[in-house]
């Protein structure tokens, strides 16, 4: 059941649009548009707390409208070892997330998303801002970096 929310979100995006010759939506199913947020979580000297240990990867879970989605942190992609990932969801506005760093410790994330109706049924959000345990957070979009938008958090 923990994975439900996942699982059902990809079959929706997975949708394909209609076949009419007027129809500007191909026939095919397209790739659907999953846009994420990257957290990296440092301490005061920039070092990576999932990657010295401070908390464990397969420990870190996120729950979003009680739905616990575990399997956020990716370990041994290029470019995005050691963040955290979470999909853009929800209607817009604001959505709240709570990331379980461990048994004891749970950080609160708010996202101000704009929802952006798309054709064929492919939505996109506009991140708006991003607060990280009621902290602002700058967010950072580079080229250099392979997912969409990510945001550096130190915790002390």
């Amino acid at each position: 059941m923990k994975k439900t929310l996942f699982i059902v979100m990809l079959c929706i995006l997975y949708y394909s649009c209609g076949s009419n010759d007027d129809d500007p939506c191909p026939e095919v199913v397209i790739d659907p548009i999953v846009q994420s947020i990257f957290i990296e979580l440092v301490d005061n000297q920039g070092n990576n707390l999932i990657e010295n240990g401070t908390f464990p990867a397969a420990g870190i879970t996120a729950e979003f409208n009680d739905f616990l989605i575990t399997g956020i942190v990716f370990t041994e992609v290029d470019g995005l070892e050691n963040l955290i990932t979470l999909n853009f969801l929800g209607s817009g506005g604001e959505t709240t997330w709570l990331i379980n760093l461990n048994d004891q410790v749970t950080d609160t994330l708010v996202l101000d998303l704009s929802l952006n109706i798309g054709e064929c049924g492919f939505n996109t959000y506009t991140l708006n801002s991003a607060l990280y345990n009621g902290i602002e957070q700058i967010l950072m979009v580079d080229a250099d970096f392979v997912g969409d938008t990510r945001i550096r958090v130190v915790r002390e």
